[in-house]
């Protein structure tokens, strides 16, 4: 939601459509499951309709925060590299420029200091762990690893705006995934707190800058 309305604000868009982008940013993920027939984008942006038409809000005002969320649907191809739904939006309409604020603002973390902590979260989640479950062993995650590389140095936002703000660690963040593939390569990291301490090292160095 934050970071929607800082890039909505950063266009000049109107009050009304940052308050949209705000909206959408707060409802895009709100529904994590698949909903029967709907992706959890369609279904979040349903359950956002729903809510603001019992608030007063126009049906036009429901189709841009519609719009905004489906945009947040992505796609991963086979290189890594992560594709979102933007294509066809032109930020010169107010509407198409909310939806690749939010487009843009649900991958703020990738290139963010906790980074590479959020992504080797997600790995321990792939291999069915949760809370602070820690990985017995590091199996599987040099390819991981290779796919991390691929998507943080293949992404591109889909406004300029964006890739300025969001983007500006991108080469710190490759190199980092980078290293801890050769780490792996050289045998010099066999545990999972090996690759949390470097996760914070990373974080450390970069909120001190």
């Amino acid at each position: 939601m934050e970071g929607a309305v800082l890039l909505a604000s950063r266009l000049h868009l109107s009050r009304a459509a940052l308050e949209l982008a705000a909206l959408s940013g707060a409802a895009h993920d709100v529904i994590r499951e698949h909903a029967e027939g709907m992706t959890p984008e369609e279904a979040s942006a349903t359950w956002l309709r729903r809510v603001m038409l019992n608030n007063g809000y126009t049906v036009d005002n429901t189709s841009i925060t519609t719009q905004a969320i489906l945009a947040t649907t992505a796609q991963m191809l086979e290189s890594g590299i992560v594709v979102q739904q933007t294509a066809g939006l032109d930020a010169s309409s107010e509407a198409s420029a909310v939806a690749l604020c939010v487009a843009s603002a649900d991958l703020r973390a990738l290139y963010m200091p906790t980074g590479p902590r959020a992504a080797h979260d997600y790995f321990r989640e792939l291999r069915g762990l949760s809370g602070e479950e820690a990985p017995a062993d590091l199996e599987g995650l040099r390819r991981y690893q290779l796919g991390e590389v691929a998507l943080t140095s293949g992404y591109r936002y889909p406004i300029d705006v964006a890739e300025a703000l969001f983007a500006r660690d991108r080469d710190d963040i490759v190199a980092h995934h980078k290293r801890l593939i050769d780490l792996l390569d050289r045998g010099l990291i066999s545990y999972w707190d090996d690759v949390v301490q470097l996760d914070l090292e990373y974080y450390e160095a970069h909120t001190q800058r």
